[in-house]
């Protein structure tokens, strides 16, 4: 029970529900609290209760047949206080000469004689101390039914005022404290319902999400009846696993690729040891050792340009890169017959790594070598944001250009030994850097085109 209890304490529905309750018992607390001490300490009190009584009498007085005055019974509760306060409490009616025509009770018109009360003008409002008791005096001007002007004064003491509004502020603390108690649980069950019907497809989707195992096809969250504020992080989550299941499968695939690819050249050595031939046997075998290294080689540089963590982006001179490269490669090309000829018509620089850039046009240009006849030239060209290499080889076939970059892809029928994996990491190498790498054929020959995106080379005229 106290680990659910904890763990309804760090739920979502848990802390807002906490919240709520918090903030409605401190505006509760705060709200009576505030009320009582109004209650309790306004100044004006005891002069807006002499108003307001002044206000009732003056509608309940009325005249005898001899124009007397004349005040009904009062309600109880109201007459208790005349007849047992006289000092706190009282009222009478003046005439224009100040002569008393009527006094609320006899005992009030022994406390009132004498005092400063009766000497008082009939104005309206006064405070005056009778007896060390302060009240506050509130006069009403009335007529006669044969036209007299009178006077109707009422005093109320402020300890009065005090007493009964004090006690008042008690009960009205105490009963707003009740409703807002009685309001915390009703409100509370309500939203703990709102809440739990809210939350409920993010339960379920976190079920889902438990059952995502690496074995596909992978499950997606579900995004019906989520609140729009949790909608679009599932999104991102979905979108997510997407990106991880192209990841594991590329993976899968190229294992799969790896493995078969490997096999064959292992098994050949083995037959090669086992049968324990002479200098045919073993040129063969060490043949097919330099193959495998080749494969193992690509297969470690296709898996890091592969990663992009592991790049390390600069400013990159592209035109020096393809000075690099050409002068690498300057005696694989003597080697052939074949002539580098590079144009730089831009200068500048794009974001990027320099050495996947040089691995990617170096494959590119060694390629290019491998397929151009003895006597021809591979021309490398920079202009309009674009990389380009084209030799003048065969070309490449029609059918053959949508499986140029797939990994161990080989031209059917090539006496090329390659691992079908040069082009494959080109490719790698550009997607990572955003950059458009396509193939071509130019008649005669074939052209390779790197395009840079955005475009960040510095249109100027190239330097010679």
């Amino acid at each position: 029970m106290p680990s659910r209890i904890r763990r309804w304490g760090c739920s979502l529905s848990g802390r807002l529900l906490l919240a709520y309750i918090g903030a409605w018992l401190i505006t509760a607390v705060l709200l009576g609290t505030l009320g009582s001490w109004l209650m309790r300490n306004d100044s004006n009190l005891a002069a807006r209760t002499a108003e307001r009584v002044l206000h009732y009498l003056t509608q309940q007085l009325h005249f005898d047949a001899q124009g007397r005055p004349q005040i009904p019974p009062l309600r109880e509760e109201v007459q208790w206080i005349f007849d047992t306060l006289p000092l706190d409490a009282g009222y009478r009616v003046i005439d224009a000469q100040g002569r008393t025509l009527l006094w609320s009770t006899d005992a009030t018109r022994k406390v009132w004689e004498g005092s400063p009360l009766t000497q008082m003008p009939p104005a309206s409002p006064l405070t005056l101390s009778v007896q060390g008791v302060t009240l506050h005096l509130a006069t009403q001007a009335v007529s006669a039914p044969d036209g007299r002007p009178l006077h109707l004064q009422v005093a109320i003491s402020e300890r009065l005022t005090a007493l009964r509004h004090g006690d008042l502020g008690n009960t009205f603390g105490a009963s707003f404290l009740l409703v807002s108690l009685i309001s915390i649980v009703l409100l509370g069950l309500v939203l703990w319902a709102v809440l739990r019907r809210v939350m409920a497809p993010v339960q379920r989707i976190s079920q889902e999400a438990e059952r995502i195992e690496p074995r596909g096809p992978w499950r997606r969250l579900g995004e019906d009846g989520l609140p729009s504020e949790i909608a679009p992080l599932v999104r991102s989550f979905n979108q997510a696993l997407n990106r991880l299941e192209e990841g594991f499968e590329r993976q899968q695939r190229f294992l799969a690729d790896a493995a078969h690819e490997l096999k064959t050249p292992l098994a050949l050595i083995r037959a090669h040891v086992e049968l324990g031939g002479g200098g045919e046997e073993r040129a063969t075998a060490l043949q097919d050792i330099d193959h495998m290294s080749r494969q193992i080689q690509q297969l470690l540089m296709l898996a890091e340009v592969s990663e992009p963590r592991s790049y390390q982006r600069d400013s990159i001179d592209v035109a020096a890169v393809m000075r690099e490269v050409t002068a690498f490669l300057a005696p694989l090309a003597t080697q052939h017959g074949v002539k580098l000829d590079v144009r730089a018509d831009q200068i500048g620089t794009v974001d990027g790594d320099r050495s996947a850039l040089f691995v990617l046009l170096k494959n590119l240009v060694e390629n290019a070598i491998h397929v151009s006849p003895a006597g021809a030239s591979v021309h490398l060209a920079l202009s309009d944001n674009t990389l380009t290499v084209r030799d003048r080889g065969p070309g490449i076939a029609e059918a053959h250009l949508p499986h140029l970059f797939e990994r161990f892809w080989r031209v059917p029928g090539s006496a090329e030994g390659g691992a079908g994996l040069g082009l494959a990491i080109c490719q790698a190498v550009a997607q990572a850097h955003d950059w458009r790498l396509s193939a071509h054929n130019s008649n005669p020959g074939a052209e390779f085109r790197l395009a840079f995106t955005p475009p960040t080379l510095a249109k100027e005229p190239a330097t010679s």
